[in-house]
This record gives C-alpha cells, sequence and structure tokens, in this order.
C-alpha cells in the first residue's frame, strides 16, 4: 500500500515518472540489486546473514570481464557464474563445515574477496566492449529480475528446499529432529546467493559496459535494506520473496522521486534508513 501511494504521488505531481524513459530507468537502477535481494532473503530466512555478496559481484565481474572484454563471451559468463558459485560454496563451508557464525565467515570473505577483486584488476576498469549489450538493452535488465524473482517465489514458496529454508530458520535444533540436513540447505542456500551475485555481474557489467572492483560497495546495504523493508525478520523463519520484491520498488522509487522533485540524495538514504528501523521495530510489536 505504501508503494502504491507512493508511485501514484510522484505520478500525480512529477509526470515524468510515469514516462517509459523514466521507468526504464528505475528498472535498471534496481535490476542488480533486487538479484543480489533474492538469495539475501532466503540466506536471512535461514537466520543468516552474507555480507560479501557484493564483493562476490565484483570479482566474478572482474574475472569473467577479462574474458568477455577480449571476445570470448561464452567462457566470460561461465567463468563469472563459476566465481560467483565458488564464493558461494567458500561461504557455504565456513558456516557448514567450519561451524562459524554467518556474520563472522561473512565478514572475512567480504575483505578477503574485496582485496581478491582490487588486486586482480590492479583498480583498473574492465571494458566490455559491447559484448554484453544485449544484457542492458530497454527493459531487459527488469525482466531479467523479474524472472529471478518469479523462480525464487516459486522455488521458496512450493518447493521442498523452500520449505526446509523456513523450518531451519524457525527452529533449527526441530528441523535437524524432524530429519531435515540445516548442512545441505545452508549450502545450498549461500551458494545460491553467490551465483546469483555472479548473475548481477552480468547484468551490471551489460548495464554499464565498464566495471571497476569499487562500483558496487553500496549494493550490499542496498539489498539488505530491500529484504528487511520486505518484512522478512532478521531473526529468521520469516519472510518472503514477494515482500523483498517490494522493498526493492521502495527503496528504488524512493531514490528516483528524491532526483525527480530535487531532493539531497543523503535525505533519502537518511529515509531508507528509517524505513529499515520501522519495518525491525513492526516486526518486534508484531512478535510480541
Amino acid at each position: 500500500m505504501f508503494l502504491v501511494a507512493m508511485c501514484s504521488a510522484l505520478a500525480f505531481s512529477k509526470h515524468t515518472f510515469a514516462s517509459a524513459q523514466n521507468l526504464r530507468a528505475m528498472g535498471t537502477d534496481a535490476a542488480a540489486i533486487g538479484i543480489i535481494s533474492v538469495g539475501m532473503t532466503a540466506v536471512i530466512i535461514t537466520g543468516g546473514i552474507d555480507l560479501s555478496a557484493a564483493a562476490i559481484l565484483a570479482l566474478s565481474a572482474l574475472v569473467g570481464g577479462n574474458l568477455i572484454g577480449g571476445g570470448h563471451v561464452l567462457l566470460g559468463c561461465l567463468a563469472t557464474l563459476a566465481t560467483g558459485l565458488g564464493c558461494g560454496a567458500l561461504n557455504g563451508g565456513l558456516i557448514t563445515i567450519g561451524r562459524m557464525p554467518p556474520i563472522i565467515a561473512t565478514l572475512g570473505t567480504l575483505y578477503i574477496i574485496q582485496s581478491c577483486a582490487t588486486l586482480y584488476s590492479g583498480g583498473q576498469c574492465v571494458y566490455i566492449n559491447g559484448n554484453l549489450g544485449l544484457l542492458g538493452n530497454g527493459f531487459v535488465p527488469l525482466v531479467l529480475t523479474l524472472l529471478v524473482f518469479a523462480v525464487g517465489y516459486l522455488a521458496m514458496r512450493f518447493t521442498r528446499l523452500g520449505r526446509y529454508v523456513y523450518a531451519i530458520g524457525g527452529n533449527e535444533e526441530s528441523a535437524r529432529l524432524a530429519g531435515i540436513s540445516p548442512t545441505r540447505v545452508k549450502m545450498a542456500v549461500y551458494v545460491t546467493s553467490g551465483l546469483l551475485a555472479a548473475l548481477a555481474a552480468l547484468v551490471t557489467m551489460g548495464i554499464n559496459n565498464t566495471f571497476q572492483a569499487n562500483d558496487v560497495v553500496d549494493y550490499l546495504l542496498a539489498a539488505i535494506a530491500a529484504v528487511v523493508i520486505g518484512g522478512t525478520s532478521i531473526m529468521g523463519g520469516e519472510g518472503s520473496v514477494l515482500g523483498t520484491m517490494i522493498g526493492v520498488g521502495i527503496s528504488t522509487v524512493l531514490r528516483n522521486g528524491a532526483i525527480l522533485v530535487g531532493l539531497d540524495a543523503r535525505w533519502t538514504q537518511a529515509v531508507i534508513g528509517a524505513a529499515i528501523l520501522l519495518a525491525v521495530i513492526a516486526d518486534r510489536l508484531r512478535r510480541r
């Protein structure tokens, strides 16, 4: 309701808000963050967190971007996805096999992966030379993001793995006694998060046609904000991909609306931060 009211107010006050050009710009702006947030939703529902998602995106883009820019498009895309999958498996292994708390494990891999990305690129930009232009044209980024949300929604709502994710987030010990393997489920969730970060890397390269290691530093907090605003409990066990999609929409419209009305971008960040606090407070009051 808040998202609809906000869109209606902007469409009424600013006629350019509902134009095809502006809608395309919002879809492009939300694409990578939206894709990351789907994986982040599953991670948070299990009671975990993935602080390395943006760093995985950066390393995946740099590893595959050199190959893609050199004309090896298929090999570069595979290298990008493989890098994301490997980083996700590293996180999952540290958390499940190493028994490390998710916030500690992913904080450590955040610094390691981000450093690897910086060292690998030498601080230089990677140029894609238009080889991924299809992923960045028109409404293609938005369509891809909506497809990822649709698949994530179906997986979480109608598959056994999705039910196991909720069960582990609600009470891991009870889930284990019921015959569910928390190790396998958590490994699958973190690998999926890494893979989606790599997919977001391909979309980002297609949109910008260049990439640098520090381009996506803000994506992590934006994805977590969208998940929390969308109603996923930070305590685990509750949430939905559909709610996250609405959360992405709210944060995107807030940023876009601030530009249209001439509001300082710093105030937009403050509003998003306030929305996160209100979402968490509402969750705590509801639980009481």
